[in-house]
């Protein structure tokens, strides 16, 4: 491989010392970076030099002409800010080698201890170095995939520009772009096929807009971009048109062409808001908007309007009492019995979330899941519902009651955040609980968001003992893929299937199937939402192992769930009693 040449600025007077480095640098074949000497006598005949460019690193010598000491290095470091610079001194001097690094020298070294050996390294290691922090300079404020700003960079980006937009008196528009269909492409194309859209579209963006302004990738298949200096939202309109358009244009893509369609919503800084946070809502409902209105269209733009504001500060305010309501202690778990169909005994429990609402009472999931699964806080409170659902089970065990086996519902957004696997391991160790008492259930669509993901982390779960089912199994679509991509430990029949009158029907053929194929995998059928007579005699005629519904039992608050599986180890349909 052919050696790299550094250029190297020597500033130094004194002959005898050039020549010595001069000598100590000469090309070595066996050496992977060869060096080129750039040599000035002046401190001042360094900065024309460096306006130049090209320089790799600096030897600066502190008994210059025109220097004194260690004044010639903080002269030279600010017109040298990413160049690496190793100081030579003539005497050897502990604190002004200290000094030396503290004012920004990458090393110290004293003229009379340089061999070649230690030249060559104190050079390598300062570019290295240089090259190092360049590269997490990049990484900390830069997309990898795509080259554009991250999120750390636009929020720097959109606080400068929102400043220079208000001194000089022009507007600023802001636009959340969400491609439509993204994840089609990523399903039936493959992963690489979606991150090489992804590149594209980057690429274009940057086409539509102008190196003042600023094309940011958020995550996933979101992108933002800041339009500076403008005269009127028309600008905005022009330019949002333009990267529909251009978007639209057909892309090759694994030996396919396809056309994407993207929605975008605008906010116009200072006419919408005249705030950072407020600004970004106010785009974010924009797009939002725009999704709803183009489904089943070619995409298009939204600008943010004074109904959506009303709409986004409800929906902060929402989502204000929610995060209030985790941190007063307002949500809580009642837990109902899953029952063997054909001994009736209790064999689990699932939990279910509540909240103790200070107004309204007592609120079920239906009433605000939706708005924890928009904001996030369903992380948060995922986890503080693994976390009691396992004090539970630990509880239970200490009231010796029979080991029950307690499921918890995992969100999509939870099961996707960093350290999942972790936060479930920490649940069981902290409360010293057993992993094959906790079952954990997800959506089959969760699983499938992200495949590769779940093929990873899944049997790190399965493997330490945690049971794993499929919620809600038949209520969009059946496929029986999952049971052999992941390590399923059962599926949970949809309510919609058993919930018809004849024996006969269809959805109780189609959940017969589901529960004799699962079985060939070792995998057992639940059957959920089971409310009266006809429909356990469909669960029993279906062949599901389990049941869960009003007909055994309501999810009941804990001391009411305690007091039953310590009075009841068996449960007779309809009267919900021993």
């Amino acid at each position: 491989m052919k050696p790299t040449i550094e250029k190297i600025l020597l500033i130094e007077d004194n002959p005898g010392d050039v020549k010595l480095v001069e000598t100590l640098l000469e090309a070595n074949q066996n050496a992977n970076k060869h060096f080129e000497l750039i040599r000035v006598g002046l401190l001042s005949e360094a900065f024309p030099v460096l306006e130049k460019g090209g320089i790799a690193a600096i030897l600066l010598d502190l008994g210059l002409p025109d220097g004194n000491g260690l004044e010639s290095l903080t002269r030279i470091y600010p017109a040298a800010l990413t160049i690496p610079i190793v100081v030579l001194s003539a005497q050897e001097d502990e604190l002004l080698a200290i000094q030396s690094v503290q004012l920004g020298a990458q090393d110290f070294l004293v003229k009379s201890g340089i061999s070649e050996l230690v030249l060559r390294r104190s050079l390598y290691y300062a570019i290295e170095r240089k090259n190092l922090l360049e590269q997490l300079q990049y990484l900390a404020h830069y997309d990898v995939l795509t080259g554009l700003a991250n999120r750390k960079l636009f929020y720097d980006r959109l606080k400068q520009d929102i400043v220079g937009a208000r001194r000089s008196k022009k507007s600023l528009a802001l636009i959340f772009l969400d491609l439509n269909d993204f994840k089609l492409v990523n399903d039936s194309l493959g992963h690489r096929s979606g991150d090489d859209l992804l590149k594209e579209v980057a690429k274009r963006l940057q086409d539509c807009i102008r190196t003042t302004d600023c094309a940011a990738r958020m995550g996933g298949d979101e992108f933002t971009l800041i339009l500076n200096d403008l005269n009127n939202a028309e600008d905005a309109a022009l330019i949002a048109d333009k990267i529909l358009q251009t978007l639209a244009e057909p892309l090759l893509l694994n030996a396919q062409q396809i056309t994407t369609h993207a929605s975008l919503g605008i906010a116009i800084y200072p006419n919408d808001c005249d705030d950072i946070e407020t600004l970004i809502g106010a785009a974010d409902a924009a797009m939002y908007q725009a999704k709803e209105s183009g489904r089943g269209k070619k995409g298009g733009f939204r600008f943010f309007s004074a109904a959506m504001g009303a709409k986004v500060q409800r929906n902060t305010d929402k989502i204000g009492r929610l995060s209030a309501a985790l941190e007063r202690g307002e949500f809580e778990l009642h837990y109902q019995p899953t029952v063997d169909v054909r001994s009736g005994m209790i064999v689990g429990m699932e939990a279910l979330l509540r909240w103790r609402h200070p107004e309204k009472g007592l609120l079920t999931p239906a009433k605000f899941m939706t708005d924890l699964e928009s904001s996030g806080l369903i992380v948060s409170v995922g986890h503080w519902v693994l976390q009691q659902a396992c004090a539970q089970i630990k509880s239970w065990q200490q009231q010796d009651t029979a080991a029950l086996i307690i499921s918890v519902n995992i969100s999509s957004k939870q099961f996707r955040q960093s350290g999942f696997v972790d936060s479930v391991i920490n649940a069981l160790q902290q409360n010293g609980v057993a992993p094959a008492l906790l079952e954990l259930e997800f959506h089959e669509a969760t699983l499938w968001e992200d495949d590769e993901h779940s093929v990873h982390e899944l049997p790190r779960l399965s493997e330490m003992g945690v049971k794993l089912s499929l919620d809600n199994f038949g209520n969009d679509m059946i496929s029986f893929k999952s049971l052999t991509r992941f390590p399923i430990h059962a599926i949970k029949i949809d309510q919609s299937l058993i919930q018809q009158d004849s024996l006969h029907s269809s959805e109780a053929v189609i959940a017969k199937a589901a529960i004799e194929i699962a079985r060939i995998f070792h995998i057992k059928g639940l059957a959920t939402g089971v409310e009266n007579e006809a429909q356990l005699e469909m669960v029993r005629h279906i062949a599901c192992d389990d049941a869960q519904g009003y007909l055994y039992g309501r999810p009941l608050p804990v001391n009411e769930a305690s007091a039953l599986i310590a009075r009841c180890v068996s449960l007779h349909p309809q009267s919900a009693q021993c």
